[in-house]
């Protein structure tokens, strides 16, 4: 999980700044940094390409984002946010947790999910308002009812937008307003553009999540092994992986019942998994066209079943999944569903917990 350390001089050339802009940078906190004992700035890689995946505007404020919406919804709002540039993102399901959370993360911007007409949330609302710590709280009401009759329940100033758009047009409607600014998407690598497997549209900025993350190509680490063994043995699967996805390749963190350390990406089932939340599940793949020529299905070690839940990054990006593979055709039973998903969550912490400790 180790990012490598650099200078000031190698982080202006990262970013295409000058070395006096990056000092800048550095010194105002915008980019985590320490002093050595001789007092020269040192830092993290990978904050710095977190930096330039903001779109080198790192002079901007930042935006710290609560959302209060249904569970349910909660990854239509990951995925909503993950193109703007969000510092720092929480969701809540219900008023309580909402109110614990901004007192906890010290919010700018408040969106609410309002189903339909809901005087409990409007009187939450109303009293948060009168909080005056709270009084510079940017609230946004998405909502598939008219605006007049969301303003007609509250007595303060809110900025509506439509739910109907889905996640681009939420997009659009947080980058209409004044402190959400969208970022360019980076270029997708040249040799993902003609892929023959399938490439998301968020791809470009997956793969930066997976350079941020600093994971590709780290040391074997226990926890990851025992959640992967735990996959295995729970499941009954002679085969378990972590896998991450770069341009080119499918590595593996962790890996049970294969010697392999890595594959070409061409042959990673899990380009499917990282398309989308849940659960990937593929029986049967000798007959499926998708598989059917792939070197580990039409030879040894002749894989028949698949299934897969995608392992996230702290903004949403899919880094590559928690999968478990066999030789013979199977299906999960919801149960089992809910521990492959429940493990791959845990994976993901594991790895958001290794970042955050990376960069104290």
């Amino acid at each position: 999980m180790n990012s490598s350390i650099i200078t000031t001089a190698q982080a202006a050339k990262i970013l295409g700044v000058s070395a006096r802009t990056a000092q800048l940078w550095i010194e105002s906190g915008v980019i985590p940094s320490w002093k050595t004992p001789g007092g020269h700035r040192r830092m993290y890689e990978t904050d710095v390409l977190a930096t330039l995946e903001r779109g080198n505007d790192a002079g901007g404020p930042a935006w710290h984002v609560l959302v209060l919406a249904p569970a349910g919804d909660h990854a239509l709002w990951t995925s909503t946010l993950a193109a703007l540039d969000v510092t720092d993102l929480h969701c809540a399901a219900d008023p309580v947790a909402a109110a614990v959370a901004l007192g906890a993360t010290g919010a700018d911007m408040l969106i609410v999910q309002m189903d339909e007409a809901d005087q409990a949330l409007a009187a939450f609302l109303t009293a948060l308002r009168a909080v005056p710590l709270l009084s510079r709280l940017q609230v946004v009401v998405a909502t598939r009812l008219p605006g007049e009759t969301v303003t007609a329940q509250l007595d303060f100033p809110v900025h509506v937008i439509g739910l109907d758009g889905g996640t681009e047009g939420l997009r659009q409607g947080l980058e209409r307003l004044a402190r959400a600014r969208g970022l360019a998407a980076p270029a997708l690598p040249p040799q993902l553009r003609n892929a023959s497997f399938p490439v998301g549209p968020e791809e470009a900025r997956r793969l930066a999540a997976v350079r941020r993350a600093g994971i590709l190509d780290s040391a074997p680490e226990e926890v990851f092994d025992n959640l992967a063994q735990l996959a295995a043995l729970s499941l009954a699967m002679p085969y378990a992986l972590i896998t991450v996805l770069s341009e080119d390749r499918q590595w593996f963190k962790s890996r049970i019942g294969l010697d392999l350390r890595e594959t070409p990406r061409s042959w990673a089932f899990c380009n499917y998994t990282v398309l989308q939340p849940g659960i990937q599940e593929f029986s049967g793949m000798d007959a499926d066209p998708r598989f059917a020529d792939n070197p580990a299905v039409a030879g040894a070690p002749h894989f028949r079943y698949y299934a897969g839940a995608p392992v996230t990054d702290d903004r949403g990006f899919a880094l590559g999944s928690l999968c478990v593979i066999d030789t013979k055709p199977r299906k999960l039973s919801d149960v089992e569903a809910t521990i492959l998903v429940q493990l791959a969550r845990q994976v993901s912490a594991e790895i958001a917990r290794a970042v955050r400790a990376a960069r104290r």
